[in-house]
């Protein structure tokens, strides 16, 4: 099962063709809510709020969304406590969506390598 970054998600709302030939290799696609936070964000920032609305709760219907329970908090401080002391901090939305990923030993799609990259023990693949 894959967990799909916000990243691939626009990308396939976008119509990106790559994304879209890549979506027939994802079995039981998931997302966590931090990328759907930061989806209606997006969406409420767009020219086109209402439209871009109904177009993110068609995507996000279609598959699992993985909650911040506590099994992933744990994860995610100790991943922003590693960070930190490395002097290598990476955004804290990201910081959350590893620590979700990571609680529910999950693979994890993305193309924002420079932030992922850092984190150790995430399973992630760049598609």
């Amino acid at each position: 099962m894959t967990i799909l970054d916000t990243d691939y998600l626009v990308a396939l709302l976008r119509g990106d063709a790559d994304a879209a030939a890549y979506a027939d290799k994802i079995i039981n696609p998931k997302t966590t809510i931090i990328n759907a936070f930061e989806l209606y964000y997006g969406a409420d920032r767009s020219t086109k709020p209402d439209k871009s609305h109904i177009e993110v709760n068609s995507l996000l219907g279609s598959m699992d969304i993985l909650r911040f329970e506590m099994p992933a908090v744990l994860t995610s401080a100790k991943i922003q406590a590693e960070l930190m002391n490395a002097g290598n901090p990476v955004n804290i939305l990201d910081v959350l969506i590893a620590g979700i990923v990571m609680a529910n030993n999950e693979e994890f799609l993305t193309r924002n390598v420079n932030h992922f990259n850092r984190i150790n023990g995430l399973n992630w693949k760049k598609w």
